[in-house]
């Protein structure tokens, strides 16, 4: 079974800094990083919807939020549907010539498909904007964010 999954870390800097932040601050961090995972799997769902036969895309997008401690928060975004990796990187049209010359087509199900990448896209979105809100937040209490890109 194909697994896309999406792991919200970010810089080491940064992710340094978030350890040693306050507990009030560490509730906005959370905060931001729970509404960017729930936020990219709705856009993900949605997307998904677009193209919906069975709905095991759609539901095969979850979130697990992760309890890192008192200091630190954390979210998993996932699609665990067996297609969501055909789905996201497309297919090929499948043939072949049997020993008298004569094509048989295979896969006619899918056919060929162009990859959508909808997952990654989401999902890289997803943590810049993620980061740009930890940035800000950071700044907005004192510190000094540099090496960003």
């Amino acid at each position: 079974m194909a697994n896309n999954r999406m792991v919200f870390n970010g810089m080491d800097e940064l992710r340094e800094q978030l350890r040693n932040l306050p507990a009030e601050l560490t509730t906005e961090a959370s905060r931001i990083v729970e509404a960017t995972a729930n936020a990219a799997a709705v856009e993900v769902r949605t997307e998904y919807g677009k193209h919906n036969i069975t709905g095991d895309l759609q539901s095969g997008v979850i979130v697990t939020h992760v309890d890192q401690g008192k200091y630190a928060a954390g979210a998993i975004l996932k699609s665990s549907s067996p297609l969501a990796w055909l789905f996201d990187n497309g297919s090929q049209a499948r043939h072949y010539f049997s020993q008298s010359g004569a094509k048989h087509s295979t896969g006619k199900m899918w056919g060929q498909i162009p990859p959508t990448h909808i997952f990654a896209r989401t999902a890289g979105r997803a943590r810049r904007l993620m980061m740009e809100k930890f940035i800000a937040m950071l700044e907005r209490n004192g510190l000094r964010v540099t090496g960003t890109p």
